[in-house]
């Protein structure tokens, strides 16, 4: 497999299994550390069936920001400026390895300085994104739909789950109302502490892009916090999620129409999430995730006056 990295003008010399690839495998069929002959080391990623055309606007868009300024792991164009290269009937990815140092997991929660750090990478993101049109023509991501048919599938196939859930519904109709008219932009579309390299505490390189796209400009920051908020729901107003917020207010970036429904967000997005442990068959994490998305629920109006005097917003 590794020979392929003759596409890309590069000489092989060794895999390098040693290596633990950060992110989430399961996003390609095989994944793989190589080294080429000038001691760089490469993630070579080979494709699902269906991913190709994605994964070339993915390409387009991270060659962009990292032209911008941004730290990505943009992906190498082949020689002739393909992002995916095709060998046997199989495709194929190839990005630049970026070390970093393990997360602390959960004292991280209460470190702001790494939060405005990723503030300020998002703030970037909106920016150099607004020059970045691979994804203007690709259908809109509607939560309210997602979540219905979710919801549709959970009470074939666990009708107990379905009815903790059903309560949370009727507090995201603000933000189902909202949607079609929220401020949009580039987003990571899975943004979380463990989707960053960090090198020390600083933001080395965001990884795991498969589910960017224009979504509400919080998208990314909701889907953020809400993993600060699993860890301990009281971190939402404190340490790193403060971090986060305050370097988007002080930048700029914390636009109020998007601000104000930032509680919804954080808990419409929990549903991705319990999809994903339903999926993997996670009983623990997914009775964890409806303890807090029944916490979510219940306390959605002290969020944003809390944030709003921290902030002093």
């Amino acid at each position: 497999m590794i020979d392929i990295l003759a596409m890309w003008g590069l000489t092989p010399a060794r895999p390098r299994t040693d290596i633990l690839l950060p992110g989430s495998p399961e996003r390609c069929v095989t994944r793989m550390a190589v080294e080429d002959t000038t001691g760089r080391v490469w993630m070579l990623e080979k494709l699902l069936p269906g991913q190709f055309d994605r994964r070339e606007r993915i390409g387009r868009t991270l060659l962009a920001l990292e032209q911008a300024g941004l730290p990505v792991p943009a992906y190498l164009p082949d020689t002739n400026g393909h992002f995916v290269v095709e060998q046997d009937e199989a495709h194929y990815q190839l990005s630049p390895f970026v070390s970093g140092d393990l997360l602390p997991q959960p004292e991280y929660i209460e470190d702001a300085e790494r939060g405005a750090g990723l503030g300020d990478f998002v703030c970037a993101l909106h920016t150099a994104g607004a020059d970045i049109h691979a994804f203007d023509a690709t259908p809109d991501f509607i939560l309210e739909e997602y979540v219905n048919e979710l919801m549709g599938t959970i009470a074939l196939r666990r009708p107990e789950v379905n009815a903790t859930l059903l309560p949370v519904l009727p507090v995201l109709a603000p933000l189902f109302t909202a949607w079609p008219t929220l401020p949009r932009a580039l987003s990571q579309g899975d943004l979380h502490p463990l989707n960053v390299i960090w090198q020390g505490r600083s933001v080395g390189a965001v990884i795991d892009w498969e589910f960017a796209g224009l979504r509400p400009a919080l998208f990314d920051v909701a889907n953020c916090l809400g993993c600060v908020g699993i860890e301990d729901p009281t971190a939402l107003v404190r340490g790193f999620s403060l971090g986060l917020l305050r370097s988007l207010k002080d930048s700029g970036c914390l636009e109020l129409t998007n601000f104000s429904l930032l509680p919804e967000l954080i808990l419409g997005l929990r549903f991705a999430w319990m999809s994903e442990w339903l999926r993997r068959g996670d009983t623990e994490m997914a009775e964890i995730e409806l303890r807090y998305m029944r916490l979510l629920t219940n306390s959605i109006d002290t969020l944003l006056p809390a944030w709003t005097q921290a902030l002093g917003a």
